[in-house]
């Protein structure tokens, strides 16, 4: 905790407050103690400090059947729960720890209410910057990049596409592996439908265990843990950031599996009738697709992250909150989303290395399925 602050004196850290008189109502005090918050109202009388009431005092003057048209100083505490505007915080600290209440009430030298001082107004005051509505982001080899949509910020265009370029190696690499693994099963009079879907299965596997092992799986949790950090309004700290989950309801992941639940029922020769199989996909996913979708990220798309790579989520988001500070427009529109979402970017990515490979395997007379 910050030493400059407990050696303020508490005229400076008080907040301003209502006071009620203390032949005021019950009912007056009770509704201006919910628009004080703090959780006390002082009670004055001829201007000046007579006394307060708390959320305590307040529930055993109802505990003792007071009517809400009493007057308001039956309810007082009986704690005086008043201190001088020039008692430093640290003083007004150790008031709070032997009292074990919610706030105090700062008065002058002639007993005129100031203000009320809560711990929390002990605590060192940090301008926090204006804060997005929705943060999108995504991990890449080069870094973390993130976009409210209208700004960007993170790692580059370029570094978008060589994500794209990365996931289709990853993806083509391990169906090569698969459909050997297919063909060799097959050879040694396995079925094929059966061998088919070992392929399948093999795949996944692979390919979740390449993505697991990968820096880019620390890269995409530190990109999780810097957006919860800033949706949530808290400072952009090692410190903090590194406490913060690394699952993200709005990861691109639960659309993934989602998409996948969908698509194996739906296609699925198991349940004959289309029309009974699409409703069963249908309520499959909305049932499983973020519990799924939160444990694939949990063990295959993302991984404990190291300090330097939460240092790149940090440095992204700093930049984006300085970038939204200064932006003009806040609200994107469709075409600015689905631009600054990166997807363009990685389909151009795959699509270069499919390309490639395409050109790879006719030039070996290699099929290409």
């Amino acid at each position: 905790m910050a030493p400059s602050i407990l050696s303020q004196s508490v005229a400076v850290l008080a907040r301003a407050t209502y006071a009620v008189h203390v032949e005021d109502s019950l009912s007056l005090a009770a509704r201006r103690m919910r628009e004080n918050g703090g959780g006390i109202i002082a009670l004055i009388r001829d201007g000046r400090y007579a006394g307060a009431i708390t959320e305590r005092s307040l529930a055993e003057a109802l505990a003792k059947g007071m009517e809400p048209l009493d007057q308001a100083i039956k309810a007082q505490d009986v704690a005086d729960l008043r201190i001088a505007s020039y008692i430093t915080g640290a003083e007004a600290l150790r008031l709070f720890s032997e009292l074990a209440v919610p706030a105090l009430v700062v008065v002058d030298e002639r007993g005129h209410v100031m203000g009320v001082l809560s711990p929390s107004d002990l605590y060192p005051r940090t301008m926090v910057p204006p804060r997005p509505p929705m943060i999108g982001g995504m991990a890449t080899p080069f870094g973390v990049y993130l976009t409210t949509g209208v700004v960007r910020a993170g790692a580059s265009d370029l570094a978008l596409v060589t994500t794209g370029m990365m996931l289709c190696c990853i993806l083509l690499g391990t169906a090569v592996a698969s459909d050997q693994f297919a063909n060799w099963v097959v050879l040694k009079g396995m079925n094929v439908n059966v061998a088919s879907t070992l392929a399948t299965v093999m795949q996944f596997g692979l390919f979740g265990l390449v993505m697991r092992f990968l820096p880019i799986a620390k890269i995409h949790a530190a990109e999780h843990k810097t957006i919860h950090a800033i949706e949530r309004g808290e400072e952009l700290s090692l410190e903090v950031v590194r406490r913060m989950p690394r699952i993200h309801p709005r990861c691109g992941t639960n659309f993934a599996v989602g998409a996948a639940i969908f698509l194996t029922i739906a296609t699925s020769v198991l349940i004959p009738i289309e029309e009974i199989r699409v409703v069963v996909a249908l309520l499959t996913t909305l049932i499983f697709w973020r519990p799924l979708g939160a444990l694939v990220q949990k063990y295959i798309t993302t991984a404990p992250p190291k300090d330097k790579h939460l240092r790149m989520g940090i440095r992204s988001g700093e930049e984006l909150l300085a970038k939204f500070a200064d932006a003009h427009v806040v609200m994107p529109t469709l075409g600015q989303r689905i631009y600054a979402s990166g997807l363009l970017h990685v389909a151009l990515g795959s699509t270069i290395i499919s390309a490639v490979a395409y050109l790879v395997a006719r030039a070996l007379h290699v099929d290409w399925v």
